[in-house]
């Protein structure tokens, strides 16, 4: 008996020294790579309290290759650089008529060197059965190529009609290329692709999670929903493709825009960027990037950001500088919403001084940890003014903010760190009253619909509710 007790006093000992070596090694590389203070500390304390959970969670979910993909994607990008600038720089740009303040017209172009781009058709999309519609009609329609990007492509109903639709497509010669994120579309098979493939159509993965050569990270992913076509139309929204975001297998709330004019070509240049770093191929030349002809007189730009936009993270910049400049109404429609200290303080200094602060978020989630942590802000946000709804009939996974009626975006990117710092993102900018006008509306139909939260509601939340969004709210950096 002395000599079993023995061997579990050395295994305990054991294991506090295995404990206190994790602990020893990994807080100085997290203090190292420089992480905004409230992810370093969330990182520390998941080391301190749980090693090695906390080690094998870094190991896929923080470790520093993050690093060395943002140094090749940096490489990628100056590559690509003069060629796209050449190409991009053919569209003639006048004085903008928008009345929007001139710093955030001269931020927009800075963030890109392109700017807003005038003369563009913009088609939104509200059912998920009437984009899917459009998308069929515009690979049925394709002369040349057919370039997408998405995160989740679903083995379902949808996935295979739009998978034969591209297989339709390159069996008449037009050129297909497909980049499908690793982990959003890990469902999908290779052979699901076998016709696509057979027909002359080319589909890769965004970095693939291969632990034999350290790529096992599941951060860091593409989550945009990118398609150009025939460099003429080009779609980008909040719908993955599969039945959830057509609407077929359950309630769900999403947009998504097609695009005409001058404004495809940055949805090309995106595709281009993506697809060099996931293949080698070089797609910047005019074959792709066709002379741009006005569609229609909306106002538009494509801001690209992601974890090697560590500079400016231009969504968030953007997004950030809209808020500030906000004078009458800023209404958001977010299905993630974990703000980080800027954007709150953003949003309730905007409630403070007057401006209409609105959000419209969901009542139940696919992501309980994030819906909890995104809960936690809400008596901040209430107390200065900002007026929350939450919807609980559907979910709503548009991404979408209006300013003053003049101002709009859409996109992939969420109002959370994930977002804005992790994740590969592709936001929409619309500058003029058209489609600013037309979201309002929408957002306005859905908080008729929806839950509207007050100071007074959201006192009885039970102190184990209080509970459980603080301890969300302590992981909200690394969420």
């Amino acid at each position: 008996m002395n000599e079993i007790a023995w061997d579990w006093l050395d295994l305990g000992w054991l294991l506090l020294l295995l404990d206190l070596t994790i602990v020893a090694a990994l807080i100085p590389t997290i203090i190292l790579q420089r992480r905004e203070s409230g992810a370093t500390l969330a990182w520390i304390l998941v080391i301190f309290l749980v090693p090695f959970v906390g080690l094998l969670a870094f190991w896929v979910l923080g470790t520093t290759r993050l690093h060395l993909r943002r140094r090749k994607r940096r490489k990628i990008e100056k590559r690509l650089a003069p060629a796209l600038n050449q190409l991009l720089n053919r569209t003639v740009k006048r004085e903008s008529g928008v009345e929007l303040p001139l710093s955030l017209l001269y931020l927009a172009e800075k963030l890109d060197d392109v700017g807003p781009q005038p003369g563009n058709a913009i088609q939104l999309y509200r059912k998920g059965a009437l984009a899917f519609d459009a998308l069929e009609s515009a690979f049925d329609t394709a002369k040349q190529y057919i370039h997408l990007v998405y995160y989740v492509w679903e083995d379902d109903s949808t996935g295979q009609r739009m998978r034969d639709g591209l297989a339709r497509a390159a069996a008449r010669g037009v050129e297909v290329r497909l980049l499908i994120d690793d982990v959003g579309s890990r469902g999908v098979k290779g052979d699901f692709f076998r016709d696509l493939l057979q027909a002359g159509g080319q589909v890769e993965r965004f970095l693939p999670v291969n632990p034999l050569n350290r790529q096992l990270a599941l951060n860091n992913r593409n989550h945009r929903k990118i398609v150009v076509v025939d460099g003429k139309t080009g779609f980008t929204g909040g719908m993955n493709v599969g039945d959830l975001y057509a609407g077929i297998a359950s309630p769900w709330l999403d947009l998504h825009a097609r695009m005409r004019g001058p404004v495809v070509h940055s949805l090309q240049e995106v595709f281009s960027q993506d697809w060099y770093h996931a293949t080698g191929e070089d797609l910047v030349n005019p074959e792709y990037f066709p002379e741009a002809s006005e569609a229609g007189g909306i106002w538009a730009q494509i801001l690209a950001s992601g974890p090697a936009d560590e500079r400016w993270r231009a969504i968030h910049t953007f997004l950030f500088a809209a808020i500030t400049l906000a004078q009458k109404r800023l209404w958001i429609e977010t299905p993630y919403f974990v703000p980080d200290a800027p954007l709150l303080m953003a949003l309730q200094t905007a409630a403070l001084r007057g401006v209409d602060v609105r959000l419209l978020l969901p009542g139940k989630s696919d992501h309980p940890l994030v819906l909890h942590a995104g809960r936690s802000f809400l008596d901040e946000l209430l107390s200065a003014g900002v007026r929350v709804y939450e919807l609980y009939e559907a979910m709503p996974h548009a991404k979408t903010a209006t300013v003053d009626g003049i101002f709009a975006t859409l996109g992939s990117a969420n109002m959370d760190q994930r977002s804005f710092r992790l994740n590969f993102e592709a936001n929409a900018f619309f500058f003029g009253a058209e489609v600013a006008v037309e979201l309002e509306r929408d957002f306005l139909a859905l908080c008729d619909r929806a839950v509207a939260l007050t100071e007074e509601s959201r006192r009885d939340v039970s102190r184990s509710g209080r509970l459980i969004e603080g301890m969300c709210r302590i992981l909200a950096p690394i969420l």
